[in-house]
């Protein structure tokens, strides 16, 4: 019997750094047409659900300097926050109206690219 191996999704792999004022031009151009998926909030437990609200994000994206920018392999971006325990890795992607936070979570580090 024939055992079939498949690949790990690699998808959300972060390809290409991105440079912080390219990364500010982007956030300038859809300022105040940030929105939040209903799936970002899926890995969360309830504790967290009352802590990181729809605002807090779009604010944070908005307002605040990742530690580091990135682009992954499905062409959403993804952030990186520093926190007091690691980062916060908040991931969005782009379209033609607006600038959509699919989801974040929190991770010991940043990538090594």
């Amino acid at each position: 019997m024939k055992l079939l191996m498949r690949k790990p999704v690699t998808e959300t792999r972060i390809i290409k750094r991105v440079d912080y004022f390219e990364f500010r031009e982007l956030i300038d151009k859809f300022k105040g047409k940030v929105k939040v998926n209903s799936h970002a909030y899926f890995r969360l437990s309830k504790m967290q659900r009352k802590v990181y609200k729809d605002e807090a994000l779009i604010e944070m994206i908005t307002e605040e300097k990742p530690a580091f920018i990135g682009i992954q392999k499905n062409q959403n971006y993804a952030t990186f926050f520093s926190k007091k325990e690691g980062y916060l890795r908040l991931m969005f992607k782009v379209t033609k109206e607006n600038i959509e936070i699919v989801t974040f979570y929190i991770t010991d580090t940043i990538p090594n690219i």
